[in-house]
């Protein structure tokens, strides 16, 4: 077991071109899980904003110093700077790392770190009602992809060859990548030693359901399992934590899964399913209509639910972080329900009468804005070091979510980050239902009358849509971008989990990226010592 002799401390000079900037304090934190090998995973959490150091240390060392954690270096692979001669560069160490001959029965017995244990289990704990949010997300997830295959077949019989395809594209590439996210991450947990030994039996059942595209379900229901593990009467204390902890492990993975599932398959699907109701005649049968509308619904159900489970899964999983309560979920799931409808009407209405060259300049200008503004913010999503290849890719997938809604990924303040982008989409999106409104009204009265034939097409609007008042639809995009904008003062107002929200702050503070880490439990200093907890993974994008 490896003690921390202190808080923190402040970096000496002699490192500052490694590490961080001279003087700026920085805290070390050291996680172990209990069936990883004489190898502790050290991760410091260096303050230069372009640089995280990874490196292993054994778990027998006597002393360490902290120059021997400072390693830019991506893990696994040959560092660029020795430990030699870090010790022999770096002048004595403020802080140690000393290692404690203490067994785990000792631990475990001790009355303080047993009610640091029982507090753990009493913040983070699994709870009988999330199995309601296991159901829903299955629920979520089954009629999604139920409504959408049955979408495939249905245009496949009546000779709508191209909507079929299309369809069935939107529908099974998504799945094939994020299937292969989830066997990556499977892959870089063993390599990292922090995935618990598993059978042949249970690998092959999970190789199974991950052939049938069901990886999200998959994690999900081991994170079900972990939960109801931990609440058994025969477990112990530390045993309890450690089931709880793979449980909110898992259960992060799989919303994250599934919010990548969201936003490459379901906005893609939604807009696609909404041009197609607006743009072609009523199908003649019933049942058609009623699956549109049950994938129309699904898919915005599943986009709004998804970014709420990540939300809220990614804050249970980092114990420095309060937890997401009941009225936070229901103002978050509102915020996200009523912006992304807002955007996607807003977009299926332009496609519906724009000429498609238009269309795809402005959605890849909105998409390179956003490349643009993530590349120059520096995330650290796939490589410890920002801007780098793998961290240039990501974020190009990333600007594609951003065409629909925007994830937060940097620690800090991000009310400067959501000013900047919901004004650019509430202009956006008054644009584009403007052009609706003025062409679509022109159109009612003569089909003949002039319009810029540069920009609007010949209108093909389906016979219903042209019955519809031509207020409706503008309207609705209008109101439900404000009950968005709403939902989102409330959640920060009245329910965001650290309870300590300005919405108004210096403007110094707003451009800085720094933001005080407040500790919600007071378990997590004596977890964080026992490496009974990891607070963050190599695939987890940063909560808001």
């Amino acid at each position: 077991m490896l003690c921390d002799t202190t808080h923190s401390t402040r970096n000496s000079e002699a490192t500052a071109s490694i590490a961080t900037t001279p003087g700026y304090p920085a805290k070390f934190l050291v996680t172990r899980r209990p069936w990883q090998a004489d190898t502790t995973w050290a991760k410091f959490p260096v303050q230069l904003k372009e640089n995280r150091a990874y490196t292993t240390i054994d778990r027998e060392s006597t002393t360490a110093w902290i120059g021997d954690y400072v390693d830019s270096g991506v893990p696994g692979q040959p560092s660029a700077m020795e430990f030699g001669v870090l010790r022999d560069s770096v002048p004595p160490p403020q802080r140690q790392l000393i290692a404690v001959s203490e067994s785990q029965e000792e631990w475990d017995n001790d009355p303080t770190n047993r009610t640091a244990l029982a507090k753990f289990l009493l913040v983070h704990g699994f709870r009988p009602y999330q199995l309601i949010f296991f159901l829903l997300s299955v629920l979520t997830y089954a009629s999604d992809i139920g409504s959408d295959a049955y979408l495939v077949y249905s245009y496949y019989k009546q000779g709508d060859y191209f909507w079929s395809g299309l369809t069935l594209i939107l529908l099974v590439v998504p799945a094939l990548v994020m299937t292969t996210f989830s066997l990556a991450w499977y892959v870089l947990d063993r390599k990292l030693n922090v995935d618990p030994p598993r059978t042949c039996r249970a690998w092959t059942l999970r190789l199974f359901f991950h052939g049938l595209q069901l990886a999200p379900l998959v994690r999900l229901t081991d994170a079900v399992y972990y939960g109801l593990a931990s609440r058994r009467a025969n477990v112990s204390l530390v045993m309890a934590v450690r089931y709880t902890q793979l449980m909110l492990y898992e259960d992060a993975d799989s919303a994250m899964l599934r919010m990548i599932e969201c936003f490459m398959e379901a906005a893609p699907q939604l807009l696609l399913q909404l041009y197609i109701i607006l743009t072609q005649d009523t199908p003649t049968h019933t049942f058609q209509i009623v699956a549109q509308a049950v994938s129309c619904f699904t898919s915005w159900l599943s986009l709004a639910w998804s970014l709420t489970h990540y939300q809220s899964a990614l804050r249970s999983s980092r114990v420095e972080k309060a937890n997401l309560t009941w009225l936070g979920s229901m103002l978050y799931f509102g915020w996200k329900a009523g912006l992304l409808a807002s955007r996607i009407l807003a977009l299926a209405l332009f496609a519906a009468i724009a000429r498609g060259f238009w269309f795809t300049v402005l959605s890849c200008a909105h998409w390179m804005l956003s490349v643009s503004w993530l590349v120059i913010r520096g995330t650290t999503f796939c490589s410890p070091v920002p801007r780098t290849l793998p961290e240039c890719l990501f974020d190009i997938v990333l600007g594609a979510v951003y065409c629909f809604d925007v994830v937060n990924v940097r620690e800090g303040h991000s009310r400067l980050w959501y000013l900047t982008y919901y004004s650019l989409v509430g202009l956006e999106n008054f644009v584009m239902t403007l052009i609706w409104s003025i062409y679509t009204a022109k159109s009612r009265v003569s089909e003949s009358s002039e319009r810029p034939m540069w920009l609007i097409r010949t209108p093909s609007l389906s016979a219903w849509i042209r019955d519809v008042p031509d207020w409706v639809l503008p309207t609705a995009v209008v109101v439900s971008f404000v009950f968005g904008l709403g939902m989102m003062l409330a959640y920060y107002m009245f329910a965001h989990p650290s309870r300590n929200i300005k919405l108004w702050i210096p403007c110094d503070m707003l451009f800085s990226d720094d933001e005080t880490t407040v500790v919600h439990s007071d378990a997590t200093r004596n977890l964080d010592v026992k490496n009974a907890v990891e607070t963050s993974s190599t695939h987890d994008i940063c909560s808001a």
